[in-house]
């Protein structure tokens, strides 16, 4: 009879890789002492596994080559394409209606436009009185 624990020891040996290519060394080394007949019987018994270990690493291969640049790449040229559209439209927003779209500033900073009125300019340029200081006398004690 079956119990959890036996099952999940089960599923634990199926799903370990390293249980089925631990023994990968020791065959080699027996493809190596052995002789025309033994390498036959080996090669036709372990065939499927190395065949399945050449597909394994092309398909590694197939994806460093292949998919990761093409998934770099496309992330890349939505980013870029996303920007040239971006500075498009506030090109033509500014073109078409006359007022220009600002970006948020950055560090708290606030921009704001100034305009100097004529009075003020006369203000600054009329010398500013002396400003009288006050000192504080210690008392003797």
């Amino acid at each position: 009879m079956f119990s959890f624990i036996n099952i999940r020891r089960y599923f634990k040996k199926f799903l370990n890789p390293s249980l089925y290519m631990g023994g990968f060394d020791y065959v080699l080394q027996i493809w190596r002492e052995a002789e025309g007949k033994d390498k036959g019987i080996l090669l036709l018994v372990f065939s499927p596994m190395f065949l399945c270990l050449v597909g394994f690493v092309f398909s590694i291969i197939h994806f460093v080559l292949f998919v990761l640049p093409s998934f770099l790449f496309s992330f890349l040229g939505w980013g870029l394409l996303s920007a040239i559209f971006g500075s498009g439209g506030k090109y033509f927003y500014k073109h078409f209606t006359g007022h220009e779209l600002k970006t948020p500033s950055k560090d708290g900073v606030i921009e704001a436009d100034f305009v100097v009125d004529e009075v003020e300019e006369e203000k600054a340029e009329e010398p500013e009185p002396a400003k009288k200081t006050m000192t504080r006398k210690k008392s003797d004690e």
